[in-house]
């Protein structure tokens, strides 16, 4: 069956055929009227020169678009093939947290002379921007924004906005000032617009707008946005003067990353990680982990042959042992899974500790009642044996229950000691569920023997 084709398919197809009939003229119509994601996107199915050909052929402001749009990998790829002046001009035409992001992917000598080479104003505020830690406010905020001072008239803001125009893409608020630059309030492109042209600024702003700090973490940043259904916000240092704003866009990339990072750390990888060659890095990423697991199955090597005796009496039990083992794991990582994205979203804090333990064991509670069951009454119809189906359905409650206990508990005590669930809550579990539940199960069947 043939592949189903896309429009960025299409559009790859197009480039490729103009840029073959070397048909520049049709080729840069086109490409004036495409949107830069879908440039970026048709792009990286290109080879490299079929790449720089196509930028080649858009304005400096276009071509900086395209390359915010491009994922990382792709980016540092083109930039290298470029050469230092033309790097300079573009990112000279990018948003200044845009510029900031893309120098700071660059090696720090190519970076330092492309500094040099871009134009004071742009230099001046990537060199600000660089000061903060990327993953702060301070590293997403960008420093274009419409200040104007309370004392000044709607109209004279409206004035302010027009020329302002082309410098601050996506005006959603005019942020209100006094006379130190210090942050008094917010008046919205909506109010601003139906205002009395006279009215002062200070009258008809919001005073209980909500601000951030440079330092504040990033996901911590798009928590607030969440919760206040914010799309701008704007960036205060301590004394209050306003630095900057961070857009609900550069949000959504933050969040984008965030669940990537998350996802990735799961496994035992980063983003990083997965991007870099190195066999000798990418062992040295995951082995700690996968060592930490190993001991821990030893463990359950050890526990299995103390407790070979109650496997000779009932070969049987050897039977189920894939399925408590399984039941058990699914239930640590499901609550884990439950934590720790409410760790990484702020849905949930560590004062919640008692609280979430509680919930996550009632739920594996209700889950093993119901699972328990039904495997008392297979063994009892398959085995014909109540009493081991009995044995087999409550050993298999009580290592539900050690697993959400586990499971919820662990991404919380990671996390009081700075280490990111993420990454280490995975082998913790699947280790001590095998031990655990190996334990529980033998121990009972081991205790209850006589029952059988």
């Amino acid at each position: 069956m043939e592949e189903a084709r896309t429009p960025q398919n299409k559009l790859n197809e197009i480039f490729e055929e103009f840029l073959h009939r070397d048909d520049q003229t049709t080729l840069k119509t086109m490409l004036v009227d495409l949107h830069p994601a879908d440039i970026s996107e048709a792009i990286v199915r290109l080879d490299m020169e079929s790449r720089l050909r196509i930028l080649s052929l858009l304005d400096t402001e276009q071509a900086a678009e395209v390359l915010v749009e491009l994922d990382t990998t792709f980016r540092q790829e083109i930039l290298r093939a470029l050469d230092e002046e033309t790097i300079a001009k573009i990112i000279g035409a990018m948003d200044s947290d845009d510029a900031t992001d893309v120098i700071g992917e660059l090696e720090e000598d190519v970076a330092q002379r492309i500094l040099r080479a871009m134009p004071w104003k742009e230099f001046r505020e990537v060199k600000t921007l660089l000061r903060h830690d990327e993953e702060t406010a301070g590293g997403i905020m960008a420093l274009e924004i419409v200040a104007v001072n309370q004392d000044r008239t709607a109209k004279e803001a409206m004035d302010v906005l027009r020329r302002k125009a082309d410098e601050v893409e996506d005006v959603y608020n005019i942020y209100v000032v006094d006379n130190g630059g210090i942050l008094r309030g917010i008046v919205s492109l909506k109010e601003l617009v139906l205002a009395n042209p006279r009215v002062k600024l200070a009258t008809i702003m919001d005073k209980e707008a909500i601000s951030i700090r440079p330092e504040m973490d990033q996901e911590e940043v798009a928590n607030i946005f969440h919760k206040y259904d914010l799309v701008a916000a704007p960036v205060v240092d301590e004394q209050g003067r306003l630095v900057g704003r961070i857009t609900v866009d550069d949000v959504l990339d933050v969040v984008e990353e965030e669940a990537s990072e998350d996802i990735t750390l799961m496994a035992g990888i980063t983003d990083e990680t997965i991007r870099h060659k190195s066999i000798l890095r990418l062992s040295g990423v995951r082995l700690p982990w996968l060592l930490v697991a190993f001991v821990g199955e030893m463990i359950s090597a050890v526990v299995m042959r103390h407790y070979q005796a109650s496997l000779d009496r009932i070969i049987a039990s050897a039977f189920f042992i894939p399925l408590i083992m399984a039941m058990g794991g699914n239930t640590g990582i499901q609550s884990a899974t439950v934590v720790i994205r409410g760790l990484a979203t702020g849905d949930i804090s560590l004062r919640d500790t008692g609280r979430r333990l509680v919930r996550e064991i009632s739920v594996a509670f209700l889950n093993g009642f119901v699972i328990s069951g039904l495997l008392f009454s297979m063994v009892t119809f398959w085995l014909h044996d109540a009493k081991f189906g009995l044995i087999l359905g409550f050993s298999l409650l009580t290592v539900l229950f050690i697993a959400a206990f586990m499971g919820t508990l662990m991404p919380f005590f990671l996390k009081r000691l700075n280490v990111d669930p993420a990454i280490a809550t995975g082998p913790f579990i699947t280790t001590s569920n095998d031990v655990l539940g190996l334990m529980v199960y033998f121990g009972m069947i081991d205790i209850l023997f006589h029952w059988l």
